[in-house]
């Protein structure tokens, strides 16, 4: 009976060569072990960002971007509707009050104005033509007045005369009482002709007055025309500058239609965005910092929006003194909200790798170039700067540079 050894010989391999591979991984593993604990790293001092642990008080600070607006704003619109000819002013410039904004035109206006001035012209030769025939119709009556008297004075004088005649039997009775009635007749139709001289002025009042009622109205009409059609040409209401004007030339404008708005250069509130992590620190008359340009302005909080958009909360900050000359609306800022004040603290500037609440570890220098990592714990941030709860005193200083690789590998440092 045969026998096969080749499986034993086989089996008895493959577990030496399973401790071999063993003893190098150990091996290898030691081998890395060693180099890190014993890892130097060199490092020139000109690559790296130093800084000094500070004591004292820090104003805790957060940071916002927006824009400047004025604080009080007016929209421009147009009484009549008009085809916009001339555009004066864009956005962004600033104005007086009165200075030509935008020009349109309305050729129905003009039609308008065209037949209310003929209007009005025919109501005033009315107007003298109805003058001069009451003129001729007090005339008419002025003689026929004339004419009564005249016949009163004759008939007067008859009567005198022929009264003695009377009484003397000269006359007979019945002739004197003839002249009699006619001197009553005209008498009272000396009467009747002055009451009707009294009412045809009367009447000719009323109706000049009637007519002059109608002249006023057309002409309060054509006044309110001719402001429409100068309204066409738009102005400012005030000084300031332009923030909108999205007209366009040959654009047709609706009646009581947008053509700009406008806010005042000098009153400005900066309109700013916090991050809804910061929004919670935020309150109502705090100050804030503003940077326009090269320059910097105080203001306060006014307003905090109650509704989070795209993760920020909208604050408005009024300004407190005279703002810089290159403030204007629509202008982009950054602004510094201080949220609390505090008195003594110890921190330093913000590493680059750092977060706020949390341990972590950093390089402090020691003399002739050395260093020591160091295990902080970091609290909360101010603007550029983090405090610094453990780990810490003051005057000690630390690199700031994002060293994270040499962190994790627990690399010493020497500073060349």
């Amino acid at each position: 009976m045969d026998i096969n050894l080749a499986p034993r010989r086989y089996a008895k391999a493959r577990k030496y060569r399973g401790v071999l591979m063993g003893l190098v991984c150990l091996t290898v593993s030691l081998v890395v072990f060693w180099s890190q604990l014993d890892s130097t790293v060199n490092i020139d001092r000109q690559s790296l960002i130093f800084d000094s642990a500070v004591r004292g008080p820090l104003a805790l600070q957060v940071e916002a971007f927006g824009i400047l607006k004025s604080a009080h704003q007016q929209t421009i619109t147009t009484p009549s509707a008009g085809i916009v000819m001339a555009i004066m002013r864009k956005a962004g410039e600033s104005v007086n009050k009165g200075d030509v904004i935008a020009v349109l035109s309305n050729d129905d206006l003009d039609l308008r104005l065209t037949k209310m001035q003929q209007h009005l012209e025919a109501v005033h030769i009315q107007y003298e033509l109805d003058k001069i025939r009451q003129h001729r119709e007090v005339l008419t009556e002025q003689a026929k007045l004339a004419s009564i008297r005249g016949k009163l004075a004759t008939l007067q004088i008859r009567y005198r005369a022929q009264e003695d005649l009377a009484k003397q039997g000269v006359v007979s009775q019945f002739s004197f009482l003839q002249t009699q009635a006619e001197r009553n007749s005209l008498r009272l139709q000396l009467n009747n002709a002055q009451e009707r001289i009294v009412q045809l002025q009367g009447m000719h009042h009323k109706e000049l007055a009637i007519i002059k009622n109608k002249v006023a109205l057309k002409a309060q009409e054509l006044k309110a025309l001719n402001r429409k059609i100068a309204a066409l040409e738009i102005r400012a209401p005030s000084d300031g500058v332009i923030e909108s004007m999205p007209l366009g030339l040959g654009e047709s404008v609706q009646r009581g239609g947008f053509i700009a708005s406008m806010g005042s250069q000098n009153e400005l509130t900066a309109a700013l965005q916090v991050a809804q992590t910061d929004a919670q620190k935020v309150q109502l008359g705090q100050v804030v910092e503003v940077k326009i340009g090269e320059q910097t302005a105080a203001a306060r909080i006014t307003r905090i929006d109650p509704v989070v958009t795209n993760h920020s909360v909208l604050v408005e900050a009024a300004m407190l003194n005279e703002v810089p000359t290159a403030a204007r609306p629509k202008l982009s800022v950054e602004a510094v909200i201080t949220v609390e004040n505090l008195l003594d603290v110890v921190y330093i500037r913000r590493p680059v790798s750092s977060l706020t609440r949390q341990n972590g570890r950093i390089y402090r220098v020691l003399k002739e170039g050395k260093s020591e990592l160091i295990d902080v714990v970091f609290g909360r941030q101010s603007g550029r700067y983090i405090i610094v709860e453990q780990g810490l005193n003051a005057g000690d200083t630390v690199i700031l540079s994002d060293l994270n690789h040499l962190v994790q590998q627990g690399a010493s440092l020497v500073i060349q």
